[in-house]
């Protein structure tokens, strides 16, 4: 999700889950267990946590695991909780291809298969909330519910100041106004901090041509899903009503006094709205 350096909308670094694979860290009462799965040739990074149905987490554009910190705990008292971090964000490596949602989307695909988790409820926010688009418009098989957070559908809705700052941000301007984003990343990344400028470089160029989803791909979606945002996002009101008026079977849920960061700024808020809608079916 692109922003300026002053805008609500920057997307934050996170960190992050069950295992097949060797673990990386043990669960305990407050921690998730962490571990890598092999898909597409890469190693990647995921969490998980709780027991029952499937709850798959897309964390946002330049961020991590941790995107969903203020949710995981709780929505772990209900669900098996899944986050994993994408080629290039996190504790994942990066690949010499150029990012892009498809790609990303795919992942994501793959992602589901090579655990196994079968048909799942996805939750993305920010390019989380569009990689689920994609993924439910691709594989409906593999979508229970859907939950879009703050979720662009078309780049070229993107107010044209956050375009502009886009087009002209570079990694030493963005390492100074968001040195503790910067740290996060290079703290975690496998590729070593040199690298940040790689993954930036790929993040703006893929933010200043996609998404590009066609409302008619929109309108195939059948996945019971649920639409949300601030009263404040970055993200227009007029785009995410488009987009919820696009899905036939959805329904819309507007966060007072949030901005694009609404996870961490309004936790109860955003995470009581996420539980209504995925346990409504399990009432009476």
């Amino acid at each position: 999700m692109p922003a300026r350096p002053d805008s609500p909308i920057l997307p934050r670094i996170t960190s992050g889950i069950h295992s097949r694979c060797p673990r990386l860290g043990r669960a305990d009462s407050t921690k998730p267990a962490t571990a890598y799965l092999p898909v597409g040739g890469l190693q990647i990074f995921y969490e998980t946590s709780g027991v029952g149905e499937l709850l798959l987490l897309l964390h946002g554009g330049l961020g991590t695991v941790q995107d969903f910190a203020s949710q995981t705990p709780e929505l772990a008292k209900h669900f098996k909780v899944v986050a994993f971090e994408r080629p290039g964000h996190g504790h994942t490596a990066d690949t010499n291809e150029p990012f892009s949602f498809s790609v990303m989307a795919e992942y994501t695909v793959g992602f589901i298969e090579a655990l196994g988790l079968g048909p799942t409820n996805l939750v993305g926010w920010s390019d989380g909330a569009t990689i689920s688009l994609l993924v439910a418009i691709s594989r409906p098989d593999l979508v229970k519910r859907l939950i879009c957070v703050s979720g662009l559908f078309d780049t070229n809705a993107q107010p044209p100041r956050d375009r502009e700052w886009i087009a002209s941000a570079t990694p030493e301007s963005f390492r100074k106004n968001q040195a503790a984003m910067v740290k996060r990343y290079d703290e975690i990344t496998p590729d070593g901090p040199a690298h940040f400028p790689v993954v930036f470089k790929k993040t703006m160029k893929m933010w200043l041509s996609e998404p590009n989803i066609e409302k008619e791909e929109l309108s195939r979606i059948t996945a019971p899903t649920l639409v949300m945002t601030a009263d404040r996002d970055g993200v227009s009101a007029e785009h995410t009503l488009e987009l919820f008026r696009t899905i036939k079977n959805s329904q819309l849920c507007i966060i007072p006094g949030a901005t694009h960061f609404l996870l961490s700024e309004k936790p109860k808020a955003t995470t009581g709205a996420i539980l209504e809608f995925l346990l409504k079916d399990q009432k009476g």
